[in-house]
């Protein structure tokens, strides 16, 4: 029977929840996919002062979608994280939703090593998330190394914690360590 005929339905959210990465990073990835995350477009329809830009690229409306996807400064971060495992073809297209880029990309990647890149595109999007949150809230300048840094630390700590998928996928792709 259909008990929830009309209901909306999230494709990922299978990989969110099974994926080894910390409740916090899958809670807002969970809020982000389904847009309720406070970016600047959804602060403007309660009448809250928000920014007119985008804090990271200065250049188009903050929507969740191009602060992951669409920015420039996101678009760059994806790409050289994604370079080292020699994955950059599957850095995001101009006009895709994190949830559709993430699906297609899975896609593309041997079966063995899904995991390990469900758990690297959730680490990716939280350090997204987080240095645009330093820039807004701290006033700190937009920075690709720094970004990159950070989510290089991360997946350090995120490997010693018992994400065996995102250490299997960096080895396997010739990355000893993240």
């Amino acid at each position: 029977k259909s008990y929830f005929v009309g209901s909306i339905t999230l494709e990922p959210w299978k990989k969110l929840w099974k994926t080894w990465a910390p409740g916090k990073c899958k809670t807002f990835l969970w809020l982000a996919i389904r847009n309720r995350c406070f970016t600047a477009d959804r602060l403007q329809k309660r009448g809250v002062p928000h920014p007119k830009q985008c804090h990271l690229c200065n250049q188009e409306d903050e929507t969740f979608q191009h602060i992951l996807m669409t920015c420039v400064f996101a678009r760059q971060f994806w790409c050289a994280i994604l370079q080292p495992l020699t994955l950059e073809s599957l850095t995001p297209a101009r006009r895709v939703s994190f949830a559709d880029w993430w699906k297609k990309a899975e896609r593309r990647i041997p079966k063995q090593l899904k995991k390990g890149f469900n758990s690297f595109c959730i680490l990716g999007a939280w350090t997204i998330w987080i240095h645009r949150n330093t820039c807004v809230f701290d006033g700190s300048p937009p920075n690709l190394q720094v970004a990159i840094q950070a989510f290089k630390d991360e997946a350090n700590l995120w490997q010693f914690a018992g994400a065996k998928g995102l250490t299997t996928l960096c080895h396997k792709l010739g990355r000893t360590q993240t």
